[in-house]
């Protein structure tokens, strides 16, 4: 076992029906990556975070809470005896611990990790997002196509609200105007251009697979305002709403981010954001990160699988999470037959908090 001891930052997430489907060879401009984009084969996802038996006890030393830790410096490791066999819980996405994609075909990890953050979203609807499919990741047994927003569990006809102020960019379906990998991939979706720019930068909130749609193109709305209800259409499985960043260009599917990194945190908790990466810095795809925090409940997050889906513009992660309940997490990954541990990290509630992991 490899332990990292560095102190560096989620509410029990429903699962939800949800899948999507993308035609096999499309892929973003420029890439050599081999990411299983096609044939995908939707599944029912999972609860990941159990309700906790029993409180954890506190550990009789922690570090000061004085700062939110936004190191980069490189963990301690600090190698046992032996390897400790991979826990029952992740053997299935531990089976195969790297994807096959070339990893200089990832975008180079800026060298700066951390950053003030830019909660700009509220919550487009009830519910929860779901725990298995989060951005990026390819769902349970790597049989998705790698995720380019969140799917939150609502049922259908649930009102879908605006995320923030905006005017409406388009609203309709993408039969013939295209906004995905293929035609009639969203159903009816609605694309929010937020009255308030990111850095210069015009910033966009995409809905997918709604059932009505209650506004137009052009038209001003505020925020909470009903823009549409939960509906199946378009590549899903089941009704549910699915919610996309995209920076600049709204019709561009190779243009998204993290909405977990833009959404307001529930009152009292917090945003992590994670970068694993190996000793030569290069972004490491497709790793499971188990975790516990102090409700004791087990999470989980996999990092980014393609080059297709983007780091943030500011923390440079390959893998995020919100609310987080503030306080001490441990941590757990298995990279290439190895488990390596890195203990108390830090979350604060209200902000992002960082974890870098360097794997060697």
């Amino acid at each position: 076992m490899r332990r990292v001891s560095q102190p560096t930052a989620c509410l029990s997430l429903a699962g939800l029906l949800c899948a999507m489907l993308v035609l096999a060879g499309c892929r973003p401009p420029a890439t050599d990556t081999q990411e299983p984009i096609g044939s995908q084969v939707a599944l029912r996802l999972t609860q990941t975070a159990a309700a906790p038996t029993s409180a954890r006890p506190a550990p009789t030393v922690r570090p000061s809470e004085t700062s939110i830790p936004t190191t980069t410096a490189i963990p301690t490791i600090t190698p046992t005896p032996t390897i400790s066999p991979t826990p029952s819980h992740t053997a299935t996405a531990t089976a195969v611990p790297r994807a096959t994609v070339e990893l200089g075909s990832l975008p180079h990890p800026p060298a700066r990790f951390d950053g003030p953050s830019h909660f700009y979203f509220g919550s487009p609807t009830g519910g929860f997002i779901a725990s298995s499919y989060r951005y990026g990741s390819v769902g349970p047994g790597q049989r998705f196509a790698p995720h380019h927003g969140v799917d939150y569990s609502a049922p259908a006809g649930a009102d879908v609200v605006a995320v923030a102020p905006g005017t409406i960019y388009y609203a309709g379906s993408d039969l013939e105007r295209l906004f995905g990998p293929q035609n009639d991939f969203y159903g009816n979706l609605v694309v929010l251009q937020l009255a308030q720019p990111w850095n210069g930068r015009a910033l966009f909130a995409l809905y997918g697979h709604l059932d009505q749609i209650f506004v137009q193109a052009g038209q001003a709305v505020a925020a909470g305002e009903v823009v549409g209800t939960v509906g199946a259409t378009g590549v899903a499985l089941g009704p549910h709403p699915h919610l996309e960043v995209r920076l600049e260009f709204p019709e561009s599917y190779w243009d998204t981010r993290n909405p977990e990194l833009w959404l307001t945190p529930a009152s009292g908790y917090g945003t992590l954001a994670v970068r694993v990466t190996n000793a030569a810095g290069f972004y490491l795809p497709g790793v499971r990160v188990d975790f516990v925090c102090g409700d004791a409940a087990p999470r989980f997050m996999e990092t980014y699988w393609y080059s297709g889906v983007n780091p943030d513009d500011v923390y440079g992660e390959n893998a995020a999470m919100m609310n987080i309940p503030p306080g001490y997490c441990d941590f757990e990954l298995t990279v290439a037959g190895q488990k390596v541990e890195y203990r108390d990290a830090l979350v604060a509630a209200g902000t992002v908090s960082f974890v870098d992991i360097r794997v060697p």
